[in-house]
């Protein structure tokens, strides 16, 4: 029977270390052939109201073994208002405060549909593992204090996984509004098992930092490149987050996957193009559409291989040996290709990464947990089955 798990039912299904195991798996089927992505498009249509866009995102994939195929679709409202002087990205479903994303999970040896789940928990815990698989093999393997200017459900999930690679003694805290950074403190501190200190500014909480990590929704650098330390490894969410200043200090920007960059120049078909970095379709006029935000990559004409220009790209791991990256110096500073989820980007930012392979991954081990628990509400296999081929 197909399981529906809320988000609650999935924190409960799995742990921040089995979410890195059961991603890296699935990272290293991909690399020798064994997985597949669609990269991810969102389609946007204007809504009645001049600065709200409906907008529709999916991404899927899925690997051989232990079968399983993913498929997140996500249908917000998504607006870019200024917020005290800097622009964010703003979404909601049916009212703001609700969110409708979804992930179907299926079989890949019988098409079965094997779970729905909510996508709030697995989305930030994907992101999550990930960038905790970046500081696993770029990190100063003695990395005890992280810098985290963020104080949402991605700074939580950030804290998690980069607690179990790293052995993190103290999180410095650094949000906007001071009272989210205080509750984040007090949670973080009990979920961890470390010291939790909020901080007055972004340079508070960089400073002195073995590992930074930028988890907000800020559409404008959050970091200055002065404030690094030598050895300091950089995770981020948004490609944005992150300023031309701060990517001139990285030296080594890691892979968690050897890919060819994917490239759509000279593809044309009504309405489409590349926004805010993602393959996208629009409706409306040619002035609606023109509120869409480009990034800051392709406003400024920015390439991958442009954005880090001191910066030599390595590979986290060798999947066929499984020889990690050892740090030539313990003064590099590093980063992941966080933005394009570890692989090289093209021009297509958010549409190349490995989200789909993500979902598969850490949604099948959410699954395998649920089901060995008892967790999580059945719902009868023939409401999604029927006798008429299609």
């Amino acid at each position: 029977m197909p399981l529906f798990l809320n988000n609650q039912d999935q924190e409960q299904s799995i742990t921040a270390r089995e979410a890195i195991d059961s991603l890296e798996e699935g990272i290293r089927q991909l690399a020798r052939g064994d997985g597949i992505r669609r990269p991810r498009i969102d389609n946007l249509i204007p809504t009645s109201r001049p600065d709200e866009f409906f907008s529709f995102s999916s991404m899927e994939g899925g690997m051989r073994k232990p079968g399983y195929y993913a498929l997140r679709i996500k249908p917000d409202i998504l607006s870019w208002p200024i917020i005290n002087g800097v622009p964010r990205r703003v979404t909601y479903c049916y009212k703001p405060g609700l969110y409708g994303g979804l992930v179907l999970l299926y079989s890949v040896e019988n098409a079965e549909l094997l779970a729905i789940m909510n996508d709030g928990y697995i989305q930030h815990l994907r992101v999550a593992a990930n960038a905790a698989i970046g500081a696993k093999y770029l990190a100063k393997p003695d990395a005890k204090v992280l810098g985290m200017l963020g104080s949402g459900g991605m700074a939580r999930s950030f804290a998690e996984t980069l607690s179990v690679v790293r052995p993190i003694k103290t999180i410095k805290v650094f949000s906007p509004t001071k009272i989210n950074g205080e509750k984040y403190a007090r949670e973080i501190a009990v979920k961890v098992g470390c010291e939790v200190v909020p901080v007055g500014s972004a340079k508070e909480a960089v400073r002195d930092a073995d590992i930074v990590a930028a988890c907000t929704n800020s559409m404008t650098p959050v970091i200055e490149g002065d404030w690094l330390e030598p050895g300091t490894h950089i995770t981020n969410v948004m490609s944005w987050e992150l300023g031309p200043d701060v990517c001139t200090r990285i030296n080594t920007v890691g892979l968690v996957l050897r890919r060819t960059p994917p490239s759509v120049a000279g593809y044309v078909d009504d309405d489409f193009a590349i926004r805010m970095n993602v393959m996208s379709y629009t409706a409306g006029t040619p002035e609606e559409r023109a509120k869409i935000p480009l990034s800051s990559w392709v406003a400024q004409g920015i390439k991958e291989r442009q954005r880090y220009p001191y910066g030599r790209y390595v590979d986290c791991v060798n999947w066929e040996t499984g020889e990690p990256y050892r740090r030539a110096s313990n003064d590099e500073i590093t980063t992941l290709a966080t933005q394009s989820f570890g692989t090289l980007e093209g021009e297509i930012g958010p549409s190349a990464g490995i989200q789909g392979v993500q979902f598969a991954s850490v949604g099948g081990r959410i699954f395998d947990g649920a089901r060995q628990k008892g967790i999580g509400a059945e719902l009868p296999r023939e409401m999604f089955l029927q006798d008429i081929p299609t």
